[in-house]
């Protein structure tokens, strides 16, 4: 396949281009209860070839691109076809002019990890291991698992390969009484963890018991609030997100490097964060290794995809969509031991990384006060990272996920709680 695009492209002349080939094993396991509804197994393979095209408008120099997906059983005709519709639509695309990225090589050893089938079966029984009360349960699950290899040919000369293992899924957790209500937990592993599923089943059957016995929203105010896990992460990309280059050169985001992120008195912990990559390298074939992001809230560089970062000037490094944050002193009992509000479960929640927000709309939290620990449901939390972000601690107990690797918990004080 790869030889017959070369040469398609070598015959229409296209003299810039970039080829991402991915083949992959995928296996999908489906549960109904503790039975096995279905097991599929799938294998594919497709090439997206992105070709640039020099041209001028308006007397400025542009580079534009166009891609295309193309599959093994395309014939020469197909391929030529595409190709020639791509090249042209390039056109349409008015970028200012931008040099790809340097040549580099570099080849993926043999995979010799579990397989996805084996991978698949493991977490199915730890995500069952803790299914064994009466009150609760898990009604349903779904869980995948799979093997990639990513090739990247440039024609620069760079011509890179390696492997990504996956396991994901998601499972719904029911209790019937005194109410009949379920919650959707999902999962994201570079790898196997049983361990971690196992922890997280046992967490999700519990809290769909605490749901169920849930009845009142919180009391209007503001609330020292223990953000977890997900949420916490979710929250903390915004970080991540700003130094991206496409963020920073439209100047939707101001960050440089050098600037220190909190604008006033920091009671709390200074950010310490790296940003890093599942792939080994960029869609453009540029090498991902971690990369500092923040020491004690200074930014430590722009990252971001070849086009921006030349635009600004910045040697090119990818665009990253992991966190590895540093943090972590104050044990999460010790958050505990006051006034709290802790969200666990959100119908949804979401951060605005320009503006800064967050907002959740709470399924299931604890109220823990005066010694005392009370089931909330209903309401809503609400607040702005940078008016709050100084006087943040975080936990020193750990969260682990497929894009993400750092605090559990964070103690934000002072944040706005909608109920009754």
């Amino acid at each position: 396949m790869t030889e017959r695009i070369l040469k398609t492209l070598s015959d229409l002349g296209i003299k810039n281009w970039i080829i991402n080939s991915t083949n992959a094993q995928r296996h999908e396991l489906f549960m109904i209860l503790k039975r096995q509804d279905m097991l599929r197994k799938a294998a594919y393979a497709q090439t997206q070839v992105t070709v640039y095209r020099d041209f001028e408008a308006n007397g400025e120099k542009m580079l534009g691109s166009s891609s295309v997906i193309i599959y093994p059983l395309s014939g020469d005709a197909e391929i030529k076809a595409k190709l020639a519709l791509a090249y042209e639509n390039a056109l349409n695309v008015k970028n200012r002019f931008f040099e790809l990225p340097e040549p580099v090589v570099s080849k993926a050893g043999k995979y010799d990890g579990m397989s996805p089938e084996d991978m698949l079966y493991r977490a199915k029984d730890a995500l069952y291991k803790s299914d064994t009360g009466s009150e609760s349960f898990i009604n349903s699950a779904e869980i995948f698992a799979s093997v990639v290899t990513k090739r990247i040919l440039t024609s620069k000369g760079a011509d890179v390969e390696y492997v990504t293992p996956r396991l994901k899924g998601e499972f719904v957790t029911q209790c019937k009484q005194p109410r009949d209500v379920e919650l959707y937990t999902p999962f994201d592993y570079a790898v196997l963890d049983e361990k971690a599923i196992s922890a997280l089943s046992e967490k999700a059957l519990e809290r769909v018991k605490d749901r169920a016995n849930a009845l009142k929203p919180p009391v209007s105010g503001k609330y020292s609030v223990i953000l977890t896990e997900e949420n916490l992460k979710q929250l903390l990309m915004t970080y991540m997100e700003n130094a991206d280059a496409s963020y920073v050169y439209p100047g939707y985001s101001k960050y440089t490097k050098g600037t220190d992120v909190y604008k006033g008195e920091v009671t709390g912990e200074r950010l310490t964060m790296d940003v890093f990559s599942r792939a080994a390298f960029s869609f453009d074939g540029i090498p991902m290794p971690a990369r500092p992001l923040l020491k004690d809230g200074v930014v430590q560089g722009i990252y971001g995809d070849t086009r921006f970062c030349r635009y600004l000037g910045i040697e090119p490094t990818g665009s990253y969509d992991c966190i590895s944050v540093k943090n972590g002193t104050m044990p999460l009992d010790e958050m505990k031991n006051r006034r709290v509000l802790m969200p666990v479960v959100f119908s949804d929640f979401s951060c605005d990384a320009l503006r800064g927000s967050f907002a959740g709309e709470i399924r299931l939290a604890y109220l823990f006060e005066d010694g005392n620990v009370k089931l909330i449901t209903g309401g809503s939390i609400s607040g702005m990272l940078p008016a709050c972000q100084g006087a943040m601690k975080f936990s020193s107990e750990r969260y682990k996920a497929i894009d993400y690797d750092g605090p559990a918990a964070a103690l934000i004080p002072d944040v706005s709680v909608a109920g009754e």
